[in-house]
């Protein structure tokens, strides 16, 4: 067969089963269908029959293909490469409802390849996107926005004008949702955020408010992020849904707030939209802490605390912070208060009141002990914390290593104009930044591995999350050592710099979303705050993978920015043979250059690229139940043989307690879900 036929067939067989997600068939079903397997077979065949460069209307099937692949969440790295490789003319010749699949496709796996994108950016500025309709400029705008082109010359210009010269009657015919991503993508590309709104912006934001059905949920999440970064005042669209908003709405607007009074304010509203009295409970002892942060904020947190009596909502932890404040209030229920989370409660909340039932107040080793107890009572219970058992042992060996190179004693300044000159580096308490909260777990075992003194600044996104952690630290009698910010780490970032000297960060730690663990350590070595003798720690390298972490610290070794990386090998929290690798990267003063520096202009190779686009899509595939133990087991070590086999990177030494344990996880063999 004609392999332009072939392709043109396998193609539309893969559509076919594409629809069935629609019509109610699961993902895992599809995922793992026999027929999925025939048409990335036959696709990949005709690709590598065909002659290049490929026609217009070839092309066109390449862009479908893609399309049904994406809709499945499955990766065809032969469709993607040949995406790549398109000429110039090719693209030129599409359609524009065939290139705005073929972005928005593209866009959906999030592979980092700055040159296709400043491609896709070139390209987009010479077509120009103002013929199409207001639906389809979203929906382009939107996977723009997710591969980050506004990074380059003209994008933002492009889509800012498009959506300003749309008729009204155009506009008027996109929903909700559509505008919801409209706005977040326009915010999203913007170089800067503005300080007045756009004609677009205003545009958009009008036909938004003039809706019946205004957003909600996950998209009211969106339109708040954007509104104040595009220059709108979100206010009165606030007003409009506060009473309905969800804690979504509440959620986002509580990782834009900046002062301790809106924080309790928020966090109030947050405990009114969710259901297990428990995690109600937390969230206000949150609040509780945030007015208690506030010199004038005490009546602020006596009132918050009588709401907690009158609902039966005390905890050990409110009893701690009723003691704290000298509070007179009769706690309901009687000392020591709820110990149980309620119906309906989440695994997270439940492990937080097993701790709460067992831990000793203010002792932070049973506190973690009991969190401990709880994710080994079954496996329906277990956490994944990335500083426990082995790579626990390893990151605690670390952590006290550098409390004990470094010293503690003297307070060393860790705030703007808090010293003149260089600050000594020895004999001080340490300050840490950790990227990913979760329960508070591993903030606890570092602070206390740093030393007398020392702090941890710990960023979380999921503000309920964050308020477990509040309570936990408290009951572990951390609260003045450990301090929780929640938003987004690139934004936290940023007002570190405002807040901190330079060089004042010594310890960093990163277990959140390893698919940004090398952009975040990027903007960390960008902002100045690392100091050069910085340690730095990232868990989940190899499970579930972040191969562009590997790659730009390898690089940075190259050139001196870090003196030591350090890889190792252990088995994963809480399995005996699901291999994961723990990296330690040291900075020394005598040989470290400027962290600030660029690292290295060169790229990485473009299978590590897809690899760490597997990665992605196999925590997705476990968010959605369908990756079991073995089925990691297997995707683990196709990670390690990929980083060695792409880019030479293997673990440095092994921490395994029973070395058969590796051996016989490296004999477990992967059968891809992925093509």
């Amino acid at each position: 067969m004609d392999p332009t036929e072939q392709l043109r067939l396998a193609v539309r067989n893969a559509e076919q089963l594409a629809a069935t997600l629609r019509q109610g068939r699961r993902p895992r079903e599809v995922t793992v269908d026999p027929q999925v397997a025939t048409c990335a077979t036959e696709i990949r065949q005709s690709i590598l029959l065909m002659k290049q460069p490929v026609s217009t209307a070839v092309a066109g099937d390449l862009v479908a293909g893609l399309s049904a692949f994406a809709k499945m969440r499955i990766l065809h790295a032969d469709m993607l490469n040949n995406l790549k490789d398109l000429p110039r003319k090719t693209w030129m010749d599409m359609s524009a409802p065939v290139v705005v699949e073929a972005v928005t496709s593209y866009a959906q796996f999030q592979l980092e390849d700055p040159d296709f994108n400043q491609f896709l950016s070139d390209l987009l500025v010479s077509r120009g996107v103002r013929r199409m309709g207001a639906a389809k400029l979203a929906n382009l705008a939107y996977a723009a926005a997710t591969l980050n082109l506004g990074a380059f010359e003209g994008v933002h210009a492009l889509f800012s004008d498009a959506f300003a010269a749309a008729a009204e009657a155009e506009l008027g015919r996109l929903g909700t949702f559509d505008l919801s991503r409209a706005l977040w993508s326009l915010a999203r590309l913007a170089p800067e955020v503005y300080e007045s709104a756009p004609p677009c912006a205003s545009r958009l934001s009008d036909a938004l408010l003039r809706q019946r059905k205004l957003p909600f949920g996950y998209s009211l999440g969106q339109v708040l992020w954007a509104m104040p970064r595009l220059g709108l005042d979100s206010d009165i669209l606030w007003r409009r849904v506060q009473k309905t908003a969800g804690k979504e709405a509440f959620a986002e607007k509580l990782r834009q707030a900046k002062d301790a009074p809106t924080q309790v304010e928020l966090l109030r509203g947050l405990a009114e939209n969710v259901e297990a009295a428990g995690l109600q409970a937390a969230v206000l002892n949150a609040a509780v802490l945030r007015a208690m942060a506030v010199r004038d904020e005490g009546a602020s947190a006596e009132e918050i605390l009588e709401l907690m009596a009158l609902r039966g909502l005390w905890t050990p932890v409110t009893y701690r912070l009723a003691a704290r404040l000298g509070s007179s209030i009769k706690g309901s229920p009687p000392a020591p208060g709820l110990t149980q989370p309620g119906q309906r409660a989440h695994k997270y909340v439940r492990a937080l009141y097993h701790a709460l039932a067992r831990a000793k107040p203010g002792d932070a080793a049973s506190a973690a002990a009991a969190l401990e107890s709880f994710s080994r009572s079954s496996k329906r219970a277990w956490l994944k914390f990335g500083a426990a058992d082995e790579k626990g042992v390893v990151l605690e060996e670390a952590w006290r290593s550098l409390g004990q190179s470094q010293g503690s004693g003297s307070s060393k300044g860790s705030g703007k104009g808090s010293s003149k000159g260089k600050p000594s580096k020895v004999g001080r308490p340490l300050l840490a930044l950790e990227f990913g909260t979760f329960l508070g777990y591993s903030a606890a075992k570092m602070v206390r591995q740093l030393g007398a003194g020392s702090r941890v600044i710990s960023f979380e996104m999921d503000p309920e999350v964050a308020c477990l952690a509040m309570n936990f630290i408290e009951i572990a009698g951390l609260s003045d050592v450990i301090d929780v910010r929640i938003g987004q780490c690139e934004d936290l970032v940023q007002d570190l710099k405002a807040e901190l000297d330079p060089e004042s960060v010594d310890a960093v730690y990163m277990d959140h979303n390893q698919m940004t663990y090398h952009a975040d350590l990027s903007q960390l070595q960008e902002s100045g705050l690392l100091s050069k003798e910085v340690l730095f720690a990232a868990t989940q390298a190899l499970k579930p993978g972040a191969p562009l972490l590997l790659w730009h610290l390898k690089e940075a070794q190259k050139a001196d920015v870090f003196s030591e990386l350090d890889i190792v090998s252990s088995p994963d929290c809480g399995f005996k043979e699901m291999e994961d690798w723990t990296v330690l990267a040291r900075a020394t003063r005598a040989k470290t250059r400027s962290l600030k520096r660029r690292v290295s202009t060169s790229r990485p190779p473009r299978e590590l690229v897809l690899l760490a686009a597997e990665c992605n899509l196999m925590r997705w595939r476990t968010a959605q139940g369908m990756v079991d133990e073995a089925r990691w087991n297997e995707f683990v070590q196709y990670v390690r043989e990929g980083m060695e086999k792409f880019a030479g990177i293997t673990s440095t030494r092994d921490y395994w307690p029973q070395p058969q344990r590796r051996d016989a996880a490296r004999k477990h063999t992967y059968e891809r879900l992925d093509y």
